[in-house]
């Protein structure tokens, strides 16, 4: 080899190494990188919430998914009235080992802009900013831990925002572990953007704790 072309291999094995590196960061980004922007209908948010065997091990569908038929699910608990701007909506309950002493309920609610769904994501953390905690790793635009909202003392609420959307995993027997809650909230968003693509809604809680 000659003299003049080492340095090309160096810079050729740099670069390769430098897509390598963004590529793996790119997995680690693409659930932040990808805000739902599509007026979903309802097929579609009933195929993205997740059902038995996609959320965390021991715990089963109860009663199957449900449509929102009012926002007021959508909203803060000391509100009558639907969040401005929302569209729908949809939820599947989950229990543990099942007992209805331990419920999971996962959330999903659209809205006509990103505006009027960050409102409403900030009336749904609530005005408890003392129980707020970061997530490990960040989902949506927007993220958030709120450890026993309200009296609670055993509950997990696990929430994003991204792009019009809004998802929250409700957790009532956690026993402090947020983990799986991220877990199933991750999840929720991946099945989001793979519908928005026109794909399958595959992904589970257990991918996510693989990532």
């Amino acid at each position: 080899m000659s003299r003049k072309a080492a340095p090309l291999v160096a810079i050729l094995s740099v670069a390769a190494l430098a897509a390598c590196s963004s590529d793996s960061s790119g997995k680690d980004a693409d659930i932040v990188d990808r805000p739902i922007t599509k007026q979903l209908g309802q097929s579609e948010i009933a195929q993205a919430l997740p059902g038995e065997g996609e959320v965390l091990t021991g715990w089963e569908p109860y009663k199957g998914k449900r449509v929102t038929k009012d926002g007021t699910y959508c909203t803060s608990s000391d509100s009558a009235g639907a969040p401005e701007g929302w569209v729908r909506g949809g939820s599947a309950w989950f229990n543990q080992g099942g007992s209805t002493d331990n419920m999971m309920d996962i959330g999903i609610c659209l809205y006509d802009t990103a505006e009027n769904a960050r409102a409403a994501y900030e009336a749904w953390k609530g005005k408890e900013p003392d129980k707020e905690k970061a997530l490990g790793k960040g989902v949506g635009e927007e993220s958030v831990l709120v450890v026993n909202p309200g009296v609670s003392d055993d509950m997990i609420h696990a929430l994003s925002r991204s792009g019009k959307v809004n998802i929250r995993v409700k957790v009532d027997g956690t026993g402090g572990e947020t983990t799986g809650a991220e877990d199933v909230l991750a999840a929720a968003l991946k099945r989001l953007q793979q519908v928005q693509e026109g794909e399958r809604a595959t992904a589970t809680a257990a991918d996510q704790a693989d990532e």
